[in-house]
């Protein structure tokens, strides 16, 4: 299969985590066949246009390393098109390139909104079934995924625990929570390592990619208000704890972590965690995933 993937080209926009995280995963799964049109600067380390400091997140996770460029950029034999980013970034349609795809073309919809403006498309915040409209979600890169390590936990949760998932001053405490509390990705991973768990929650959406750094670092995921998230909304299945209330989260605490060490039941979960992660929280996972999608269509 050969793919076009358009790519936003706003220098001010430039690190949406959907787009970036697909087009990691599609590059992963086809190489040469999947041609980024226009190039995708920063995939490629070159942050001239975009410094990497100014960019959402500061580019952690996703830019770490450069993915391999291609030779052939010839657009001829193109089975599908597919949209990277929509509306939202004010990409449009180009004729001259959709008259390309052989088999049709596709829209990938990462934005917070559950409004659905094309199809057929693959959305990650998909509240309910829709027809032509297939669930995603982001995902991380497999060289960003630490090995377990159950002992030398030294702290219950992460610095960069969001405030809504800790209630907080109650659980963070008096000081004031930064927006980026690390300025060097491997300080930001290791602090995650180093915790019993790892506290997440909705923030403009369902998915974030906090779920998959979190995993990636092995401490146990606590999602606040999991058990409302709608099903087909990203992440899809992920085993995890689930918890409303500040006395709720308290109880996990004490439940599974027992006089500084992990429980049975701990164990078992960061476990099940990583399992999910390999099989369905990649980049690579998610690309197979849509690739199977866009088989089945020409059918």
């Amino acid at each position: 299969m050969k793919i076009i993937y358009i790519t936003n080209e706003d220098p001010n926009s430039q690190c949406d985590y959907q787009e970036v995280s697909m087009l990691h995963g599609l590059r992963e799964v086809l190489g040469d066949n999947c041609i980024d049109f226009p190039r995708k600067k920063i995939m490629y380390g070159d942050f001239s246009e975009s410094p990497k400091n100014e960019l959402h997140g500061w580019g952690f996770t996703l830019l770490t390393e450069p993915i391999q460029d291609i030779e052939n950029r010839k657009l001829e034999d193109i089975d599908f098109v597919l949209y990277g980013v929509t509306d939202a970034y004010g990409v449009k349609n180009n004729p001259a390139i959709d008259r390309l795809a052989k088999h049709g073309v596709w829209y990938l919809d990462g934005h917070d909104h559950s409004n659905i403006t094309r199809t057929p498309c693959f959305k990650r915040e998909l509240f309910e079934e829709h027809k032509n409209v297939f669930p995603t979600g982001f995902g991380i890169p497999e060289h960003r995924i630490m090995p377990l390590n159950f002992e030398n936990k030294t702290q219950t949760i992460q610095k960069t625990a969001p405030p809504y998932a800790c209630f907080g001053p109650q659980i963070l405490g008096p000081t004031a929570r930064q927006l980026y509390v690390f300025n060097n990705e491997e300080d930001y991973y290791q602090d995650m390592h180093n915790s019993f768990f790892g506290l997440t929650c909705m923030k403009g959406g369902w998915d974030s990619l906090r779920h998959y750094e979190i995993l990636a670092s092995g401490a146990c995921l606590l999602f606040r208000d999991y058990d409302r998230k709608p099903k087909l909304c990203a992440p899809q299945e992920l085993p995890c704890f689930s918890y409303n209330s500040i006395a709720e989260l308290e109880a996990l605490f004490a439940r599974l972590a027992v006089d500084g060490k992990p429980t049975q039941e701990y164990i078992e979960m960061v476990c099940a965690q990583r399992e999910w992660l390999w099989t369905h929280g990649t980049t690579k996972a998610r690309a197979i995933k849509i690739l199977e999608v866009l088989h089945e269509s020409r059918k």
